[in-house]
């Protein structure tokens, strides 16, 4: 029963719609017939194609209904509906340049249809012609009754083309009909902040904030705008009228710090930490404005504190944990550092920076075994990071895993593209192939890393040491370590390496200056048994004793110095 009523009912609508269209010419008016005027049958077949196509529009079929479409606008092209619903389509399916001819037929048709109008000024608007869409806009809302609401579109359109003046008319004519409103608001508050005009911001703040008294958020928020456009005074003198608002206290905390009141601001910083009415992100925010003012270590005390407090409030905050690691690092606490980063990464392990920091950190504090456990677990998020490879490469050349460390060394260098870090990577392989013994693969290595940057000291001073121990290519290991000192004429190690290679070569007064200087400069035992070396070569005994004896105290010296001391002679 339903189907034959559908039946029966669309049937009725083509007929009406065909007697709607059909035209009588008066008895004798012999002026030719108008093109557009289909007889019956024309309109019938017209309605036909009309219904087929919006049965194709209801199944998504938006191709064959824009076929039908267009059929159905050979036989009554200036169809004002036929031309929209073309136009909808083609807009729907981003074709909105050719969309305009149709639409604008439509609207040729029938000037006071405003879904018509609309429907241009999308097209007009996707195809960035802003001018023509306010245009339509204006004309709408001055001719067609209850269309103001889209008063403020026709203000956004002359914001998109510089049209301050027109813009902020048009939104108080809008305010006029319906009321302050927050959204247009922040929009005329980005006209108000271009023309620098603070005076009509706040007095539409002012407006706002006095239609809904009862809520502090948006003196809260005027507060915070005031406060980044250093406008302090103004800022206070708003937030002294609130009460009972940790919102405003955190605020007039972040006054005090703008006037160097920080124990003010600590005070009231302090309650406003622990409570729950503040979100995370804006505490965290007023720690690190703490950081940029506190000057005294029990300030910097005080931070760490209320920093801690927050990570217990937030145990599950990524943001909160990562931030009391950065807070603590720069704060000098490393281990506690280490401890708020490996937390945060628990959380969330997408941070490359947070397991670098981490890293870092850890090498600084000698702590390998660490290196080399949390390099590889970030090499399971970040696969390409090279400087995942050296960490962990490093830790294993540290702690004599040569094998490993040249593993790990030699697959990272593949993703290196900066020469410099091209050269640590080769100069680490070359290290950890000397720790193997294996000299001739070291040499190839350091060769490489040469290749890439000539003047990298590590490398000069490892690749010319360890030829001066074994005593071979010699002319070269003194080619590079003279450049290694012209370079850095204050590094005792540096001068230890090329006064040794001096040493070795048996130029041995040309060796004591570098070595006298290199043991005044640092106090390390292996450069001052050189010392005490090259003094014996020279006839100095007894002021090579004294060396030798000075070097003692020290743990990584050679395992002859005590025989040395002892037997008073020179044993290499």
């Amino acid at each position: 029963m339903k189907k034959s009523f559908l039946v029966v009912l669309v049937t009725l609508l083509v007929l009406f719609s065909v007697d709607a269209q059909r035209k009588k010419r008066p008895s004798g008016n012999m002026s030719p017939m108008d093109v557009t005027e289909l007889s019956e049958s024309e309109a019938l077949k017209v309605e036909t194609i009309i219904i087929d196509a919006e049965r194709e529009l209801i199944l998504d079929n938006e191709f064959k209904a824009l076929e039908l479409f267009k059929s159905a606008l050979e036989m009554s092209p200036d169809n004002a509906v036929i031309n929209f619903k073309i136009a909808e389509i083609l807009i729907k399916n981003g074709d909105s340049e050719q969309a305009i001819p149709y639409v604008d037929k439509a609207m040729k048709a029938d000037a006071t249809n405003k879904y018509y109008i609309l429907l241009a000024a999308e097209a007009y608007k996707a195809t960035s012609d802003f001018k023509k869409a306010a245009e339509l806009y204006s004309r709408m809302i001055e001719t067609i009754p209850d269309t103001e609401s889209y008063l403020f579109d026709l203000a956004i359109l002359y914001q998109y083309q510089g049209e301050s003046e027109k813009a902020l008319e048009t939104y108080n004519r809008a305010e006029e009909i319906f009321g302050m409103n927050e959204m247009v608001l922040r929009e005329k508050q980005k006209i108000y902040l271009r023309n620098k005009d603070f005076e009509s911001l706040l007095a539409d703040w002012d407006k706002l904030i006095a239609e809904h008294p009862e809520n502090d958020r948006y003196t809260i928020e005027l507060c915070e705008f005031l406060i980044s456009q250093r406008m302090f005074d103004e800022a206070k003198a708003r937030l002294e009228k609130i009460s009972n608002s940790k919102h405003a206290d955190l605020l007039m905390s972040q006054l005090y710090l703008s006037e160097g009141k920080v124990s003010e601001a600590m005070s009231i910083a302090q309650s406003t930490m622990n409570s729950p009415e503040v979100d995370f992100k804006a505490k965290l925010q007023l720690l690190n404005n703490f950081l940029q003012y506190v000057m005294t270590s029990e300030e910097f005390d005080q931070v760490a504190e209320l920093t801690r407090g927050l990570t217990y409030q937030y145990p599950e905050q990524y943001a909160v944990q990562a931030y009391a690691g950065d807070v603590m690092f720069r704060l000098e606490n490393k281990e506690e550092a280490i401890s708020y980063y490996l937390k945060a990464i628990s959380l969330d392990a997408s941070n490359f920076n947070v397991w670098q920091n981490i890293l870092n950190i850890e090498a600084e504090l000698n702590q390998y075994d660490s290196v080399v456990v949390h390099a590889e677990q970030a090499l399971e998020y970040f696969p390409n990071q090279a400087v995942l490879y050296y960490f962990a490469g490093t830790g294993h050349l540290v702690n004599k895993d040569y094998r490993k460390s040249i593993q790990m060394l030699d697959q990272g260098k593949k993703y290196t593209t900066d020469p410099n870090l091209t050269t640590i990577f080769y100069g680490q392989i070359g290290d950890a192939y000397n720790g193997m013994k294996s000299h001739e693969k070291s040499y190839k290595a350091y060769d490489e890393a040469l290749k890439a940057n000539p003047d990298n000291d590590h490398v000069l001073n490892n690749y010319s040491y360890y030829l001066s121990i074994r005593n071979v290519k010699m002319d070269k290991a003194l080619k590079m370590s003279t450049k290694l000192v012209q370079q850095h004429p204050d590094n005792p190690t540096y001068l230890d390496t090329h006064g040794w290679v001096l040493y070795v070569m048996e130029r041995y007064d040309e060796a004591l200056v570098y070595l006298r200087k290199a043991a005044n400069l640092q106090e390390d035992g292996t450069v001052i048994e050189h010392y005490g070396d090259v003094l014996f070569k020279l006839g100095k005994v007894e002021d090579a004793l004294q060396q030798w004896k000075r070097a003692s105290k020290y743990d990584d010296v050679s395992k002859n110095l005590e025989k040395k001391i002892a037997d008073k002679k020179l044993y290499e």
